[in-house]
């Protein structure tokens, strides 16, 4: 290919990505479809919201990101991506959250089955609880920090600090009826657990009336750092492009998030068939479901013709580039 091509190529490529017609908010709809196998058999479906950041180019590249916790791991719904420091904010968290709890409340398919969202202490907020459970009757599992505070009816506020100081290793607690913090009123339960051989307490707050199993529901979440340490270096290796535009990059997660969920569904049919073995009971997966799929599926391509692949891209991707009216490439 001579530097003429070369260039004409990355320039249709960039243009794509700068395509302001097309965004993950247009592709949750499909993400949610494309899941159906998995999502329709699930008890309880847990969102997992969390932020991953990384410097390229002495620009930050912050991506804030709502996926599916499902086995072990995370599979990418929907995100945001923003070109400052520091954490996000109450109205990013809505913004990220709110495109995913209302398309899995447009399916018929998924009527009864609860959402519950679990998130890390950066969005230990009670606001996000309330705002949550009574916009959405969604319920939350917040990891908080041992700097907020807890009061009950009657009884005067006390630091976390504190009442972690006084526990001993092996121990849990219950509290019930907390409000936590004191700009919001909104009462939550809480868990304080210390397991033996671990250098802090967890301490968890749930709108859960039972919170018996908070933190467990609240474990769901470390699913969603593999999911980002493959966006980035493991499997589709983003932070070795020379990308650092938001929208492009917001663009460019669309199809590593389809081959992320054909990825998992490929490695849950290997499963489902025998081919590859299931954990025993309690124990923890040695190879999680994406990797099993795109083993397989990374045998299939090299096992093909570039244009065969090219038809297999070309008809995946063909309703998304018709509703996006984008020429499909031949």
């Amino acid at each position: 290919m001579d530097d003429a091509n070369e260039m004409a190529h990355a320039q249709r490529i960039r243009r794509f990505l700068s395509n302001k017609g097309i965004s993950p908010a247009k592709t949750v709809l499909p993400l949610i479809r494309l899941l159906r196998p998995i999502l329709s058999n699930l008890s309880e479906i847990v969102l997992v919201m969390d932020q991953t950041s990384w410097e390229k180019r002495n620009k930050m590249i912050n991506i804030l990101s709502v996926a599916l916790s499902y086995k072990g791991r995370a599979i990418p719904l929907f995100w945001i991506v923003r070109n400052q420091k520091g954490n996000s904010s109450f109205d990013h968290w809505k913004e990220v959250l709110t495109p995913v709890i209302e398309g899995l409340h447009q399916m018929e398919w998924l009527i009864g089955i609860p959402i519950h969202v679990v998130a890390d202490r950066e969005f230990a907020s009670p606001k996000l609880a309330f705002w949550l459970f009574d916009t959405y009757h969604v319920d939350s599992t917040l990891r908080i920090k041992r700097s907020m505070y807890l009061s009950s009816d009657g009884i005067s506020e006390t630091k976390i600090a504190v009442l972690l100081n006084e526990m001993a290793s092996g121990t849990r607690y219950e509290l019930y009826n907390q409000i936590v913090t004191r700009d919001c009123q909104f009462k939550m339960n809480v868990v304080l657990r210390w397991d033996e051989g671990y250098d802090e307490p967890l301490v968890v707050t749930t709108t859960l009336a039972n919170p018996g199993i908070a933190d467990t529901i609240y474990g769901k979440r470390f699913g969603i750092e593999p999911m980002h340490k493959d966006w980035k270096s493991n499997a589709f290796e983003l932070n070795k492009t020379r990308v650092t535009n938001p929208k492009r990059i917001e663009t460019l997660l669309i199809p590593i998030a389809f081959a992320y969920v054909i990825c998992v569904l490929e490695g849950e049919e290997k499963e489902n068939n025998g081919d590859i073995r299931k954990p025993p009971k309690g124990k923890n997966r040695m190879t999680g479901l994406f990797l099993s799929g795109i083993r397989t599926i990374a045998k299939y391509i090299k096992d093909t013709t570039v244009t065969q692949f090219k038809i297999f891209i070309r008809d995946l991707f063909k309703p998304f580039f018709d509703a996006w009216r984008i020429p499909i490439f031949s």
